[in-house]
């Protein structure tokens, strides 16, 4: 901690001071920095320089398990390192 964050961290209310924190999360394989600890499924979808339309659903990669379908109103906790990646909302079966 710098010596100017320990002054302020002095100076007031530790519940008054927030620091902003910076993550970086992954959407469709490309980086991205938030600096939000939980954001809406609605607002990752405005994270890529083009947001995410909706002819896309939003997924979490969640290793191990199943990945997770976000919807708008989802909250999503954000952390360094999390991966999110979109598909077509409807995939039209080939025929046989």
């Amino acid at each position: 901690m710098s010596v100017t964050e320990t002054k302020i961290r002095n100076d007031h209310d530790p519940e008054e001071l927030k620091f902003d924190e910076t993550f970086e999360i992954q959407i469709d394989r490309k980086h991205y920095f938030v600096h939000k600890e939980e954001l809406s499924g609605s607002e990752l979808r405005q994270v890529p320089e083009v947001p995410i339309g909706p002819d896309r659903d939003l997924f979490e990669v969640v290793p191990g398990e199943s990945d997770k379908k976000i919807k708008p109103e989802d909250v999503v906790k954000i952390r360094n390192g999390k991966r999110f990646f979109t598909a077509p909302a409807h995939i039209n079966p080939g025929r046989a």
